[in-house]
């Protein structure tokens, strides 16, 4: 179906990819990976047509579409060409649902928008067919709902359902299942694996999920310094080889032992890590109204948090997560019950700090990472230079005076923390703070949040979906399921079967 001989592409003279190749045949999943920055999304948008060509400059020995008597050139510079065979032969699926969904539309008149172009004479029962084929439990009333009514998997079925409404050939998946829960990951691509044997569609999956990868393609291109690497090329098994040793690290958990130093000693207080709770609660509940029925995000919560502690928080999309670390921020106030902590309201505002999920949407665009994080030291008054707190994250001072688009989702990551470190946390609640980065840089941030909860004193809730994570870091773990707490374990006593289900 498509055939790619030696691509390149450059920006500003700087090469992106460098004399790759690349194939897909129909009724085949290939899948793309690498780490951040390599190009995936690059090679992507090269697919789609939509790079511009007064910023990228493209070459290539041969770059053809072949399927159904239609023949196509990828280097194709004619805008009226790219509409027919976007229209006809390929469709996209983005990593957030949430921003490829227009919030102000019901799902199912989203779904209509792409069917207009086909003259669809019954746009409706096209839609609700769609929506039960992509295994939605409810089609009608999801064609009702709007965006934010859905879980993360249901708009990404949504989502899906669009890209397939225009009947294409192949489908691009970038980072499908990155903000998705581990049961939802999988339902979702064994819903690419079921449409490819139905519709014989083939896919594009770009991950930075080795296990995902490995398991849902037929074949692996391996991105590394702007070269695909096929089984065949060489390098290719020493490199899968080194971040499947990456990925069994975290899996397989180790206690490092860290040496003092005078940078961290001003943050180390050892009193603090003396027996006693930081946080307790009895039944306490977060009540919200959902079309005129109470809906409990948090029901009857029974926890005690205690210095030092590094806590895991598990469970499905919409399980209680996130709510349940807002409360501990004191962000969420509308809760019921019994919750204690150490003083006044003022503890939670300036000891409790939290670092999100995307770090890109944590930073103002217009300041400097520097700037940002000098900010907080400004606002809590403490003594800490910027540069030392880089250091503590291990980034260089370098990057003190760049903007956050000129750094990686790792970087920014780091920033992140070494920001809330400013204002001299005794507790940091990290909700999904590795999700959308690849496994190098997840071992990486795992290590430096390991660093801050021992050698720093400061008590860690880790919240996320990936158990392998929370396992590694974690002394204590909770199960959230639908606002309840179902399960609580130590790690080191865990049966290595529950990870596999």
């Amino acid at each position: 179906m498509i055939e790619i001989k030696n691509l390149s592409i450059s920006v500003g003279g700087v090469p992106l990819i460098y004399k790759s190749s690349f194939s897909l045949s129909g009724g085949e999943v290939v899948g793309l990976f690498g780490e951040s920055g390599t190009g995936k999304s690059v090679f992507s948008l090269f697919l789609m047509g939509l790079l511009r060509p007064d910023v990228f400059s493209v070459s290539a020995d041969s770059a053809q579409f072949n399927a159904l008597g239609k023949s196509f050139s990828f280097l194709s510079s004619n805008n009226a060409e790219w509409c027919s065979f976007r229209s006809r032969f390929v469709s996209m699926v983005f990593q957030d649902p949430s921003t490829s969904l227009n919030p102000s539309m019901t799902c199912g008149k989203q779904i209509e928008e792409a069917l207009f172009f086909n003259k669809e004479k019954s746009y409706k029962k096209t839609c609700l067919n769609l929506l039960k084929e992509v295994n939605i439990i409810n089609p009608k009333k999801t064609y009702s709902s709007f965006p934010h009514e859905l879980s993360g998997g249901q708009k990404q079925r949504v989502v899906i359902a669009i890209a397939l409404a225009s009947n294409p050939c192949f489908l691009i998946a970038d980072e499908p299942t990155t903000a998705l829960d581990p049961s939802v990951q999988r339902s979702v691509l064994d819903l690419f694996k079921s449409l490819v044997k139905k519709r014989r569609l083939s896919v594009v999956l770009i991950s930075h999920n080795l296990d995902l990868i490995k398991k849902y393609s037929n074949k692996i291109y391996l991105f590394k310094d702007g070269v695909f690497l096929s089984p065949s090329s060489f390098g290719f098994r020493e490199h899968f080889n080194f971040l499947f040793k990456v990925l069994k690290k975290i899996k397989n958990r180790k206690h490092p032992i860290f040496k003092n130093s005078n940078l961290y000693r001003s943050f180390f207080n050892p009193s603090f890590l003396r027996d006693g709770f930081i946080f307790k609660l009895k039944d306490v509940s977060v009540c919200f109204e959902k079309n005129r029925l109470n809906f409990y995000a948090l029901k009857n919560i029974n926890l005690c948090f205690s210095r030092g502690d590094c806590l895991g928080v598990v469970g499905g999309s919409g399980s209680g997560k996130t709510t349940l670390g807002r409360v501990l921020c004191g962000i969420e106030k509308n809760y019921t019950g019994v919750f204690r902590f150490p003083g006044s309201y003022d503890f939670l505002k300036k000891s409790v700090q939290m670092v999100y999920q995307d770090p890109f949407y944590s930073f103002n665009p217009k300041y400097t990472v520097g700037d940002s994080v000098s900010e907080i030291i400004k606002l809590y008054k403490t003594t800490y230079s910027v540069s030392d707190l880089f250091k503590l994250v291990s980034l260089d001072s370098c990057f003190i005076n760049s903007f956050p688009h000129e750094l990686s989702g790792g970087q920014k990551q780091r920033v992140s923390i070494a920001r809330v470190l400013a204002s001299n946390p005794r507790v940091i609640v990290f909700d999904e703070a590795i999700s959308a980065l690849d496994i190098e840089v997840q071992f990486s941030i795992l290590e430096t949040i390991r660093f801050i909860n021992k050698n720093l004193g400061i008590s860690v809730v880790f919240i996320s979906h990936d158990i392998n994570s929370v396992y590694y870091l974690c002394n204590n773990i909770i199960v959230l399921k639908n606002g309840n707490i179902v399960d609580f374990f130590k790690p080191l006593v865990i049966n290595l079967l529950y990870l596999d289900t």
